[in-house]
């Protein structure tokens, strides 16, 4: 269930706006492309809280990452529940190879995909 804001939008769309205007200041991207990359982000983290996914985005020095990630362990590392409203700019995963805790820039994801 979606929680309202004071304007009837649901928090995850306000997120999601705040996500897109970050993302077309930081990388000078689209409109269109910084919602879609937002929507994307958005669907990433609702899968990794169930599920594992294969992200791939930039790291900050511009190299290429791909990762097998999932949050289905934050609850008993932090805990307390996965909460999206928390994400301003960086989304915080659990490497599944690595093993570690990791995390990138929400203008630098690239795509993602469902790991089977």
């Amino acid at each position: 269930m979606k929680k309202l804001t004071k304007k009837g939008t649901s928090l995850n769309e306000a997120m999601k706006n705040l996500w897109k205007t970050r993302i077309m200041l930081e990388k000078e991207f689209t409109e269109t492309c910084a919602e879609w990359m937002a929507t994307r982000i958005g669907d990433l983290i609702d899968y990794m809280q169930y599920g594992h996914a294969l992200i791939a985005c930039h790291r900050q020095d511009g190299t290429f990452r791909l990762a097998k990630a999932t949050l289905l362990p934050y609850e008993a590392c932090f805990h307390r529940k996965y909460e999206t409203a928390r994400v301003k700019g960086t989304i915080v995963f659990w490497d599944v190879e690595q093993q570690a805790w990791r995390n990138f820039q929400l203008e630098n994801f690239l795509e993602w995909r469902p790991v089977v």
